[in-house]
């Protein structure tokens, strides 16, 4: 079976509200951008295709859109706000082309991208979408989402499936403990102090964005001086603020410089290059403390004991799709399965839809037609012979916007199914569109990374996060330092561990991104491709010979890429064992609901199920607010046949709030984190759900028209999601300063109802706000959070008590330890070789005098280039430390841009002075390698390197094969048995094509190994060089000459006895390899070598690499170390 289809991809370009410009009285964005975004295909773009094709045929979709950001906006300017109206209104003008909003999803939405379309194909094109439908007066939030759902990225599968659509269920009464958030009756001097303060303190940020002194002005003022302070154990020169402070300076100490003293700064102060302005204590004042309680937040937390939850929604966004259905879905996407859930697309439809036997339940079960939303009693097999393929609760029919005046609920836009699937078929809807399904087990990841808001609604002790960093350390470790050798004491690379690694780290990098959202801006392919590429060389390079585990510059990247892995841990992403799965509630149930029998499914309160899961599990969802969110299930076995096929879609029980309590009303393709990680177990806390009774509340219906769509979009200009989330983190992390994570439990539960009310807010249209007193403590961040919006140490809390800190604190100090090494002379006694530059170079391709010709003309070159790239690689750590919203993807593609033009121009350079790939690779090491250490423009010619390292193949190789399908499962055996293609461990057995034998496992994250000796060599292309051999040389007599060798011991005293033996004698040099220059006595026997820095002397055009079979003398012992000794020689 073929690999997944990749979907379609589409490059239309990308402007920037600020980029609008006036032109005549029309509204124009530049024609000479080249800023682009990446859009999937979807049934959106599908028909657009079709729209174009019949009016322009030769005009190509990318021509006739475009996306405008508009996430920079200033909500104070009201200038600002009318030109996003207008352009709303009348449309913008590209190429003499006038464009006008086209349909906007919820996700484009939350980022404020808005796609603007020629005017000329906008009717045509929602009529194909809507299928004829606009509703005068709708809810314009809902109609907006539902068209939406056109935007999907998706897979076409060229069928549409038989549908039926059946009630929503809804479970009269579950009686189980809650908390609720409610408003409080508000304590009017409170309030009035309240709204007191936040009028000054906008007014306040209004004055220093508009008033603060220039930087002209700054650079006149007096400097305040600096201080020496300890910082993480170690001391640091800071701004000494004790009398003249910045505004943040200010503000720790809970005071603001006054509004009429901001012009007016005492001092100036730098910070990394940059002025800020200080004040004195005489220009600031106190600002008012206003306690945090019920009546200052204006809500209060209640607890109810056995609660009555009534109505409790389920199946919200489900589907169950036929056996069959599912088979045509995996062989139309190329799968070698039928997926067990898929998130489907049509017009109105949206849903994750489970993979059920249907045709067998029914018949079992005596079912032979069922009762559609409609009324309409639906045969299990029509008339014209058509099974049922997908059932579909009316949540997944985005459908119902028909409103009447004085109807409270709307009507649905069709008339029953039948009309449905006419009008599909009018306007042209022959797909049924995949945005995603379920990848079997073995397909996913047994580690996931924790996020810190995960790692905030535990709690999790400082010993509790090692434990769970554990797992990747010892990877890290092992990766780091190898293995130690049993015979000679000395650590060694690991080659099996090392080449997973890197065969992992690709695997990460080809990993699909979350398909149901186009990503914010046009991925960096420039700066994901580079890498990709180095790691194939490196993995090349490594299969050609072992040794490359020790060349400087694959040390250098795999240092690298692990330490990036630690430094993830500081972002909170500590991997764990587990995965994220589908949820879905009981299909069992789901079933009885669609045949009108009693609904009772197969699992009870507290029970979930997927095949091959047993014992009790935590579940996490993002976005996560409070420990409330975490839940916690006791997965069962169910002898239920319809069902047992389910080994990756987590199955939820139909009798508690499971759904509520993660967050969710709907199941229609979210997923969750599913672990049963002992230390994560044990550091849930048990405590009531929180509910929502309101969540269901819509806005009021409008009519359906452009100054509707106006109010909605300026109300959606400035999302709260992630502010509301970052105060959350702000009073998770003030708990566990304070020592319990439940201390801040009022805090907490007002955010995490607030959060559910900001993303319904898409959808109802309702007005959210987060209390004051809570919105504007959280300025300074928690000391984490500095890695995980960047910037500067200073901008961030101090205080590091809570767990998470304090393991950021040994963190950093484990980089600092341990990341700054790199191999530089090797063992010779145990590897053989000096240095990889040996492996590298073949001197056998040219004369030593030409070789030397090259080096002079090839070194300038290099020193340019590299002066180069350190102003890029200063220019990329200056843009790293940027915060996170400061870091535009523009600058971020040049830089990587500027990498790329720049390796490109100099390699051709090179080739124009030496157009021999073989030879110039031995030039550029020599450079690189062996006079300045850098090593990476070496690989700027990696074809040469890999010709040459061909010379010193390694046939047997160090085979390392994934084990797939032992991912994720429970593995016992430590050895896997191969005989005819069949693997056998444990009672699992499956194809697996190496040679029969034995192989001992070895595990990483979860994924499982082997490792053995095969012969076998790897094609490398050459070059065909000819010979750069001439009759001309360096060698000449040298008299009284200093020069330098090596004698491979380990001691002075051995050192000094190979001198003593020397000493007087007349030896011969021998060079081996034409790379090697040994010092032989006449019995062939090695007595010394001359280190390559000693053998070519470049400044005397001089290479002792010319020099096989000349004697030498050895006239006086200069110096003797460990390993080397200095001597004056002869050389005849």
């Amino acid at each position: 079976m073929s690999s997944n289809p990749t979907r379609n991809q589409y490059q239309i370009k990308l402007f920037h509200f600020n980029e609008i410009t006036h032109v005549g009285d029309q509204l124009c964005v530049p024609q000479s951008s080249t800023r682009t975004i990446t859009l999937s295909n979807s049934i959106y773009l599908d028909q657009l295709k079709r729209v174009v094709a019949e009016r322009d045929p030769s005009t190509d979709v990318t021509e006739v859109i475009f996306m405008l950001k508009a996430d920079q906006i200033d909500e104070d300017d009201p200038s600002q706000l009318a030109l996003f109206e207008r352009m709303l209104r009348e449309g913008i003008y590209y190429n003499g082309e006038k464009y006008v909003r086209s349909i906007k999803s919820p996700a484009m939405g939350r980022t404020q991208r808005t796609e603007f379309i020629q005017e000329k194909y906008v009717v045509d094109l929602y009529r194909h979408i809507t299928l004829g439908k606009m509703p005068p007066l709708t809810n314009i939030h809902k109609w907006e989402a539902a068209l939406g759902v056109s935007r999907s990225a998706a897979q076409p599968v060229p069928y549409i499936p038989r549908i039926v659509v059946i009630p929503d269920y809804e479970k009269d009464e579950i009686i189980e403990d809650v908390w609720k958030v409610e408003k409080c009756a508000a304590n009017l001097e409170q309030q009035k102090l309240v709204f007191e303060e936040k009028t000054k303190q906008r007014e306040y940020f209004k004055a220093k964005k508009e008033l603060k002194p220039t930087k002209e002005q700054l650079h006149k003022l007096e400097r305040i001086p600096n201080k020496t302070i300890s910082w993480n154990g170690r001391t640091k020169s800071v701004p000494d603020q004790n009398e003249y402070k910045t505004f943040n300076g200010w503000n720790k100490k809970n005071r603001r410089v006054k509004l009429e003293a901001i012009p007016f700064s005492a001092r100036s102060v730098m910070y990394n290059d940059e002025l800020y302005p200080c004040y004195s204590i005489e220009q600031t004042e106190e600002i008012p403390i206003i306690t945090i309680n019920e009546e200052s937040i204006g809500f209060k937390r209640v607890e109810y004991p056995k609660y009555e939850n009534k109505n409790v929604q389920f199946f919200d966004g489900q589907g169950l799709m036929s056996f069959q259905f599912a088979e045509r879905i995996g062989q139309h996407l190329n799968l070698s399965y039928s997926p067990n859930a898929a998130q489907g697309r049509l017009p109105y439809i949206k849903g994750n839809f489970i993979r059920i036997d249907l045709m067998k339940w029914f018949k079992e079960n005596s079912v032979t037609e069922i009762k559609d939303v409609f009324g309409e009693l639906q045969p299990i097999i029509d008339k014209e012979g058509r099974p049922i393929d997908l059932i579909l609760t009316k949540s997944c029919f985005k459908a119902w916007h028909q409103y009447s005046e004085g109807e409270a609920k709307p009507k649905c836009l069709f008339e029953n199914i039948t009309e449905y699937e006419a009008l599909l078929k009018v306007h042209n809807h022959n797909n049924f569109w995949i945005a995603n399904y379920a990848k079997p087990a073995y397909q996913m990841n047994a580690y996931t990374p924790l996020t810190y808001q995960y790692i905030h609604a535990l709690n999790l002790t400082l010993n509790d996060l090692y434990q769970l960093a554990t797992p990747l350390m010892d990877v890290i470790k092992r990766v780091l330092h190898g293995q130690k050798n049993e015979v000679h004491g000395n650590w060694l690379r690991d080659i099996a561990y090392t080449k997973a690694f890197l065969h992992m780290l690709v695997q990460e990098d080809d990993e699909p991104k979350d398909v149901d959202e186009e990503p914010d801006e046009q991925e960096d392919e420039i700066e994901r491709g580079q890498k990709k590429q180095f790691i194939n060389e490196i993995i090349q390079a490594i299969d050609l010979n072992e040794l490359m585990l020790y060349d400087g510059n694959v040390r250098k990247f795999i240092v690298k890429q692990v330490m990036l892995k630690v430094q993830d841990m500081l972002k909170g992403r500590i991997p764990i064992r587990g995965s994220y799965f589908y949820l879905t509630n009981d299909p069992i149930a789901f079933m009885e609901h669609a045949s009108g029998k009693p609904v009772t499914g197969v699992l009870k309160k507290n029970q979930a199920f997927m095949n091959r899961k047993r014992g009790m599990h935590a579940l996490f969802r993002s976005p996560l607010t409070i420990f409330n969110e975490v839940g916690k299930l006791d997965f069962v076995r169910v002898h239920n046949r319809y069902i047992r096929h389910l080994d990756n879609v987590i199955v939820l029980n139909c009798c508690d709030l499971t759904l509520a309590r993660l967050g969710l009303g709907d199941v229609d393709g979210d997923t969750a984190l599913c672990t049963n990680d002992p230390t994560i177990l044990s550091a849930v806390i048990d405590a009531p759900t929180i509910i929502n009774e309101d969540d269901k509340k819509v806005a009021a219906p409008v009519p359906n028209h452009m100054d509707s769509i106006i109010k909605m979009e300026l109300k959606s200009l400035h999302n709260l999601t992630g502010r509301c989330t970052n105060v959350n983190t702000y009073f998770q992390n003030m708990a566990l300063e304070e020592g319990n994570l439940q201390a801040r439990v009022l805090e907490n539960s007002v955010l995490k109802f607030l959060q559910g009310q900001i993303i319904d807010a898409t959808k109802n249209g309702l007005e959210v706000e987060i209390p004051y007193v809570l919105d504007r403590l959280a300025i300074q961040m928690p000391y984490f959070f500095r890695f995980v919006n960047g910037g500067k140490a200073e901008d961030y809390q101090h205080s590091m008590k809570s767990p998470f800190n304090q393991f950021c604190v040994k963190a950093e100090k484990y980089i600092d330890d341990k990341f700054q090494m790199k191999d530089g002379k090797l063992d010779q006694s145990i590897l053989g070789i000096e240095s990889t530059r040996q492996l590298l170079q073949d001197m056998s391709k040219v004369s030593q005098p030409k070789f030397l010709s090259y080096l002079a003309h090839i070194e300038p070159l290099y020193k340019k280039y590299n002066k180069l790239k350190n102003q890029i690689n200063h220019r990329q750590k200056q843009f790293n430390e940027l915060k996170k919203w400061e870091r535009d993807n523009d600058t971020r593609k040049a830089i990587s841009a500027e990498y790329a033009k720049l390796r490109e121009k100099y390699k051709a350079q090179c080739e124009e002075i030496c157009p021999y790939p073989s030879i110039l690779a031995s030039v550029a090491v020599e450079i690189a390698y062996q006079n300045y250490g850098t090593y990476s423009f070496a690989w700027l010619f990696v074809d040469g390197l890999l010709e040459n390292l061909k010379q010193h193949e390694n046939v047997m190789k160090r085979e390392v094969r994934r084990v797939n399908r032992l991912t994720n499962r429970n593995v016992e055996g430590k050895e896997l048995t191969v005989q005819a293609g069949i693997a056998t461990i444990d009672d699992l057995e499956f194809p697996f094509h190496v040679p029969d034998g034995v192989y001992s496992l070895f595990e990483i994250m979860g994924q499982f190994f082997i490792g053995y000796e095969a012969e076998r060599e790897t094609v490398v292309q050459t070059s065909n060089t000819p010979s750069m051999l001439d009759e001309k040389s360096t060698r000449r007599i040298l008299k009284n000459y200093p020069l330098g060798f090596s004698t491979l011991k380990k001691s002075e005293e051995e050192s000094q006895l190979i001198a003593d033996q020397a000493l007087g004698k007349k030896l011969q040099i021998q060079v081996v390899e034409q790379n090697y220059v040994h010092i032989i006595d006449e019995h062939g026997e090695r007595k010394c070598i001359i280190p390559r820095d000693q053998a070519i002397r470049r400044d005397e055009e001089l290479s002792l690499l010319d020099f096989d079979g000349a004697a030498i003398e050895f006239i006086r012992i200069e110096k003797v170390t460990k390993s080397s000794f200095k001597a004056i020689v002869h050389i005849d």
